[in-house]
């Protein structure tokens, strides 16, 4: 449980006080630059699966495991204890934002959340130019090496790294598709950062 509460900071991170059902309030990419979350049509590739968060915070690491579906219709976060029971969900589907648990305390600011899981996973020119409006730059670059490729995508403003996204995909050739194997996030404005890994 202790490990659990640790998951606080993380995700008040930004958060000015605000009502938790705030609908779609702006996410404070930086202190003036406000994102407005894009539609959940926009995922670049849906996915649908079991992944281990490793976190880090204010000098405290946390694990947790996440359950995520993310396709043209819906986001939807489930984070597990470590026995497996249901702590926090989220679920936004364009229209809505729902965030529930019973251990987080209500100010969080679900479309943070959301947000992050944007950056990495929807579609990178729609990013791009959601962030232009209001002068956040977006970088893409990806390499190949073997059967894995990295991509990494970087928000800055003015020269200066906001946030760095580095996700690697296996792609061996008797596979159809690539297949996400991780997400290290890094947001160096607000001093956290987390790995999510495929189980």
């Amino acid at each position: 449980m202790r490990k659990f509460l640790l998951l606080i900071p993380f995700f008040l991170v930004a958060c000015a006080s605000s009502r938790f059902e705030s609908g779609f309030s702006p996410v404070y990419v930086t202190n003036t630059s406000k994102y407005m979350l894009l539609p959940a049509s926009e995922i670049e590739s849906p996915i649908d699966t079991l992944e281990r968060m490793e976190a880090d915070f204010g000098g405290q690491h946390l694990e947790a495991d996440l359950y995520v579906i993310s396709d043209e219709n819906q986001l939807s976060v489930t984070i597990f204890n470590e026995f497996g029971a249901t702590m926090a969900s989220l679920l936004y589907d364009g229209s809505t934002l729902d965030f529930e648990s019973e251990f987080f305390p209500k100010k969080i600011k679900a479309e943070y959340i959301v947000a992050d899981f944007q950056f990495a996973l929807y579609n990178a020119d729609s990013i791009k130019s959601a962030l232009e409006k209001i002068d956040v730059d977006f970088e893409l670059s990806s390499e190949q090496n073997l059967n894995e490729r990295t991509e990494t995508r970087i928000l800055s403003k003015k020269g200066k790294i906001i946030s760095k996204i580095t996700k690697t995909y296996s792609c061996t050739e008797n596979e159809n598709r690539e297949k996400l194997l991780s997400i290290h996030y890094e947001n160096f404005l607000r001093g956290y950062s987390y790995l999510l890994t495929l189980l």
